[in-house]
């Protein structure tokens, strides 16, 4: 596992080393790409300004976090919803995966119209777009699990609250884990996305203001901060995942 994680860690290593040369010696387009070095330098500029870290960064975090904490709660509630309902599960899972087909971001005004101007509509379009792989991967974890596990407890005569904690939620536990990790990857698409196009505030705001007024350098500072958010919280999940398998197995 140490020799893999070296050697990613080199792969990225040499493609951004590649990239910076490339872009030193003008083999990209000076105009388009800017040097990594000059990416981070912003990322450093731009974090070090407090009206940019509470107006831009601030706002978008706790936008993330919220819209990410929503998913998991409603999502598991409404999975074992649809796991002790083999009707409601029938009937709502074809719906479920032709969610994502919806424009939520075309259904902005109406969020806006109902929520006011904030940030709440950007964190319910981040909401429902992270929502539908919780519940999925909750259900379909609910109904995989092995019937033996299940004939453990009641032998045990385990109440069905013990039965969630302690059979049903361990066993079930990748499964909602997979949900969660897809729903982390959707919450930063969604807000980011919603705040590219309809928001005055947030790093898709800030990325987009650059990106209209030519600002190439603070672009890329911006976006560059968008994917060590999205590289931290992937690296969070998957430390809280190998501890809670080892705690599993």
């Amino acid at each position: 596992m140490k020799m893999h994680r070296l050697i990613q860690t080199l792969i990225v290593v040499c493609l951004l080393v590649l990239y910076e040369l490339a872009t030193r010696m003008n083999w990209l387009d000076s105009f388009t790409f800017i040097p990594f070095s000059t990416m981070f330098v912003n990322m450093i500029e731009n974090l070090t300004d407090p009206e940019y870290v509470t107006n831009h960064f601030g706002v978008t975090a706790l936008e993330i976090l919220a819209s990410f904490m929503g998913a998991i709660i409603f999502g598991i509630i409404f999975g074992i919803i649809l796991w002790r309902s083999d009707f409601a599960h029938h009937v709502l899972q074809p719906y479920l995966m032709l969610f994502y087909a919806i424009p939520f971001f075309a259904l902005y005004p109406i969020f806006i119209s109902i929520f006011g101007i904030g940030p709440l509509p950007v964190i319910m379009i981040g909401l429902f777009f992270a929502l539908p792989a919780v519940i999925t991967n909750t259900a379909i974890g609910f109904r995989e699990i092995r019937k033996v596990l299940v004939k453990v407890g009641q032998s045990c005569n385990l109440s069905f609250r013990q039965m969630i904690v302690h059979i049903y939620f361990p066993a079930a536990w990748p499964f909602i884990f997979t949900g969660i990790k897809l729903a982390a990857a959707y919450s930063i698409i969604g807000v980011i996305a919603t705040e590219f196009i309809l928001s005055a505030r947030g790093l898709g705001y800030t990325i987009s203001y650059a990106y209209n007024n030519f600002d190439i350098n603070g672009m890329y500072g911006s976006v560059l901060l968008v994917i060590m958010i999205a590289l931290t919280v992937n690296i969070v999940l998957g430390f809280i995942e190998a501890r809670a398998y080892r705690k599993n197995s």
